[in-house]
C-alpha cells in the first residue's frame, strides 16, 4: 500500500464522552434571506475555515470533549471544550456566529458592538414570523459561543504573528452581555429607545480571530449564499475548496483530507459514507453553479480517492467582486478613522487597529506602475506569459507590494524556469521572506556604514592639538614593525582590525559600504590598533598571539549583491557546512565513521525521504528539498530556509538536525540525492 494513504499513520480524533447523547434539533427554515448581495459580504477567519470548530454531527452529547489532532506524535491539535452541562457549538451555532460577523461589518468592524435577537434572526434569514419562537434558542446559541472554550496546540494562525503559533493557546470565538434596561449604563441607554427592547447583546469578537478579520487572515464570502445552504457539510466544503484553490480553475485533493477537515468520521466503516456525503455536496456546488465540475476519482482503497474540481473564468470573477466589495467598503471605513485620528479625537483599540491597517492600503491596491515594477525584477521571459499580469495583480493585493517585488528579485537570481509556478508557490509557501529580511537589513546596514565613515572623517586629527609623541609612536609601529611584516603576516594584522572596525559599527556582517570607508580609513586604524595593543602590552605587540574568532552569520554575506564569484568558489571549495552556519540550533554534523563501526539497522518506517533523481536547474532541486523539510515538525521554518541555502553554496549537506540524519547531495544534470532518516 502507497505509504501517503496509510489509514492508520493517521491519528483518531479523541472523543471524551462523560454523558449520555441527545439528538439536538437542527434548524432549516432559512429560505427567505432578503439582504442585498453587496451587502451580506462577510470576512471570515482562516482557522474558522481550516478547522473543525463547529461540528458537523447533528447527536451532539453533552459534557463532550472532542480534540482534533493533526500530527502523528499528538503536538498539534484542537480541543473544543463545552461549558458543564452543555454541547459544544453546531450547525446553528455556526449560522448565528455568520449572522454575527455580517453585523460587526454593518457596525464598521469595531471589536465591540451591540445588536439584538431580532437583528440576529434578520441576518439569519429567519422570517419575522417566526422570530418569537427561535428568541431562546438564540440566546443559548449565544452562550454556547462565548462560554465553549478552544484550545489550540501549535494550529492556530495568526496573520499579526505571520503564521501559526507555536504555543498552546486557550480562547473561545467571542464574548457577549446581555444588558436589561435597568442594567444599561447613561451612554447604553440609546439602545432602548424602543420601548419594545426588553434586551440588548454587547458582543466582541476574541482577540486572535478579531485580529485576523481586520487583517489578512480571512477570506471573503456572501453570507446570503452560506445560509442558503441547508447542509453544514456543503458549506464547509465551499469554503474550504475556495480556499484551497486560490484562484487556479483546477483542484485535485484527496478525499481523506477533506474528510477530516470538515470534520466527517474517518474510521473504516464510515469511511465510504463519508466519501458518499462529499459527493452529495460536490453535486449541489454544481447546481449552484459554484463549481463548474467535478470527478470523484476512485482507484484501489477507498482511502485512496481523490476528488478533482473544475472552475471557470466567471468562479474567479465573483470571487474578486466580493474581495473589491469588500475592500471599498472596508477602505472608506479607514478613511473615516484616519480624519478622526487626525482631528484628535481619541481612538479606541478597534479602531487603532483600523488605522493601522490603512498604512498597508497602498501596498495591496495594484497599479500599472507596480506590476512594471515587478516584471522589471523577473526574468525576462514573464512578460511571454499572458497569465503573468493577473497573477501579479492577484499577488500584490494578497500579499502587498513590497513582498511580492522581494520575491521578484528572489527569483531573479535563483535561474528559474517555470516562471509563474515558481512564483505562485515562493509567494504561498514564504520562500523569499529570509531574503527580505537580509536585503533590507542590507539597507539599512549601508546607511549606518555611511554614517561610521562620516564620523571616522569627523574624527581625523585636524589640529596641532594632537600629541605628538602619541602621533610619533603611531608612525614608528606603523613604519617600523607593520611594514616590515611579510604578507601573511600583514593579512592577519588587517584581519584583526576589521573584525574590530565591523565589531564597533554594531553589525554582524560587512556591506559594500563598509568595506569601502574601512579601506579609505584603513591606514589610520592599523595606526591606532597597534598603539592600543602597544600600551596594554606594554610591550611590542606578537603577531603570533590568538585572538577569539567571531561567530558570523554568512546568510547575508553569501546572497549579497555585492558577492563575488571568486569569493563563492573560494567558500565551496575551503570551507565545511559547519563553518558557513554556524547558528543553526539543535544541529550535529557527521563525522567520518571508523572503519570498524558496525552501522546501526534502520527501520523503514524511520526513513522519511531517500530519493535519488536527475535535476538540471538546483533550484528545482531545492523546491523538492524544501517539501520534504516541511514535513518534519521538529525543525523550524528558519532552519529549514538555512539548510536549502546551505545546499544553494555547497551542493552537499549531512548532517543530524531536530533528531534527523540528513545526507543531500546535487550534481548538475546528474543524479542527485536527498536521504533523511529519524534517528
Amino acid at each position: 500500500m502507497n505509504k501517503k494513504y496509510e489509514v492508520f499513520d493517521v491519528p483518531k480524533n479523541e472523543v471524551i464522552d462523560t454523558g449520555p447523547s441527545e439528538i439536538v434539533e437542527k434548524f432549516l427554515d432559512v429560505s427567505e434571506v432578503e439582504n442585498e448581495k453587496q451587502h451580506s459580504l462577510v470576512r471570515i477567519d482562516i482557522n474558522v475555515i481550516e478547522y473543525p470548530l463547529f461540528t458537523k454531527n447533528p447527536r451532539r452529547k453533552k459534557n463532550q470533549i472532542i480534540r482534533y489532532f493533526f500530527n502523528r506524535d499528538k503536538e498539534a491539535y484542537i480541543q473544543v471544550n463545552p461549558t458543564s452541562g452543555d454541547f459544544i457549538p453546531g450547525e446553528f451555532e455556526e449560522r448565528v456566529f455568520i449572522a454575527i460577523l455580517k453585523i460587526m461589518r454593518d457596525k464598521k468592524y469595531n471589536n465591540e458592538f451591540y445588536t439584538k435577537p431580532s437583528e440576529i434572526l434578520y441576518n439569519m434569514g429567519i422570517p419575522q414570523t417566526s422570530y418569537k419562537s427561535f428568541y431562546k434558542k438564540i440566546t443559548l446559541a449565544l452562550q454556547r459561543l462565548s462560554q465553549t472554550s478552544y484550545t489550540f496546540k501549535n494550529s492556530l494562525y495568526s496573520n499579526k504573528m505571520k503564521g501559526i503559533i507555536d504555543d498552546k493557546i486557550n480562547t473561545n470565538i467571542m464574548n457577549i452581555r446581555i444588558i436589561t434596561l435597568n442594567q444599561a449604563e447613561k451612554d447604553e441607554m440609546e439602545y432602548f429607545q424602543d420601548k419594545r427592547t426588553k434586551e440588548v447583546i454587547k458582543i466582541s469578537i476574541s482577540n486572535y480571530f478579531y485580529d485576523n478579520i481586520i487583517r489578512k487572515g480571512y477570506l471573503v464570502y456572501d453570507s446570503q449564499l452560506l445560509l442558503n445552504m441547508d447542509s453544514p457539510i456543503t458549506r464547509a466544503l465551499y469554503m474550504l475548496v475556495n480556499k484551497l484553490r486560490f484562484n487556479k480553475f483546477h483542484l485535485r485533493v484527496l478525499a481523506l483530507s477533506l474528510i477530516k477537515k470538515i470534520p466527517l468520521s474517518d474510521d473504516a466503516k464510515s469511511l465510504g459514507r463519508s466519501i458518499k456525503s462529499l459527493e452529495k455536496s460536490c453535486k449541489q456546488l454544481k447546481d449552484m453553479d459554484l463549481i463548474s465540475d467535478y470527478n470523484v476519482i476512485k482507484q484501489g482503497k477507498l482511502i485512496q480517492t481523490e476528488i478533482e474540481f473544475f472552475f471557470e473564468e466567471k468562479h474567479n470573477a465573483i470571487k474578486q467582486s466580493f474581495f473589491y466589495d469588500d475592500k471599498n467598503h472596508f477602505d472608506n471605513l479607514l478613511i473615516t478613522y484616519t480624519e478622526k485620528g487626525e482631528e484628535g479625537e481619541v481612538i479606541t483599540e478597534s479602531q487603532e487597529a483600523l488605522k493601522e491597517i490603512q498604512q498597508e492600503k497602498e501596498n495591496i491596491t495594484p497599479t500599472d506602475e507596480k506590476i512594471n515594477q515587478i516584471f522589471d525584477k523577473l526574468p525576462a521571459r514573464a512578460k511571454e506569459l499572458k497569465t503573468m499580469p493577473g497573477a501579479i495583480k492577484d499577488a500584490i493585493r494578497q500579499y502587498g507590494f513590497e513582498y511580492v517585488m522581494y520575491t521578484a528579485e528572489y527569483m531573479s537570481k535563483n535561474k528559474v524556469t517555470k516562471i509563474r509556478s515558481y512564483f505562485i508557490q515562493a509567494l504561498e509557501k514564504g520562500w523569499a521572506e529570509n531574503f527580505m529580511t537580509t536585503e533590507k537589513s542590507k539597507s539599512q546596514k549601508k546607511k549606518e556604514s555611511q554614517l561610521t565613515f562620516n564620523t571616522i572623517e569627523m574624527q581625523k586629527p585636524q589640529n596641532n592639538e594632537v600629541d605628538e609623541k602619541v602621533k610619533a609612536k603611531k608612525l614608528e609601529l606603523y613604519n617600523d614593525y607593520y611594514k616590515v611584516l611579510n604578507d601573511e603576516e600583514k593579512e592577519k594584522i588587517n584581519k584583526e582590525v576589521f573584525d574590530d572596525y565591523i565589531k564597533m559599527s554594531g553589525v554582524v556582517v560587512a556591506s559594500a559600504a563598509q568595506k569601502i570607508a574601512f579601506q579609505m580609513a584603513k591606514e589610520s586604524l592599523i595606526k591606532e590598533y597597534l598603539y592600543k595593543r602597544d600600551a596594554e602590552k606594554n610591550e611590542t605587540p606578537n603577531i603570533n598571539s590568538k585572538k577569539e574568532m567571531k561567530e558570523i552569520h554568512m546568510g547575508s554575506f553569501i546572497f549579497g549583491e555585492n558577492f563575488s564569484k571568486e569569493k563563492e568558489q573560494e567558500i565551496n571549495e575551503n570551507s565545511n557546512v559547519e563553518e558557513i552556519y554556524k547558528d543553526i540550533e539543535d544541529i550535529t554534523f557527521t563525522e567520518e565513521k571508523e572503519e570498524n563501526k558496525v552501522e546501526k539497522k534502520i527501520k523503514k518506517s524511520d526513513i522519511i525521504c531517500d530519493i535519488k533523481k536527475v535535476y538540471n536547474e538546483i533550484s528545482l532541486f531545492q523546491m523538492e528539498l524544501l517539501d520534504f523539510l516541511e514535513l518534519l515538525d521538529t525543525i523550524e521554518q528558519e532552519t529549514q530556509d538555512k539548510i536549502v541555502r546551505i545546499v544553494g553554496i555547497s551542493k552537499y549537506f549531512e548532517a543530524t538536525v531536530g533528531g534527523y540524519y540528513m545526507k543531500i547531495e546535487y550534481i548538475k544534470d546528474k543524479e542527485s540525492s536527498i536521504k533523511i532518516i529519524k534517528k
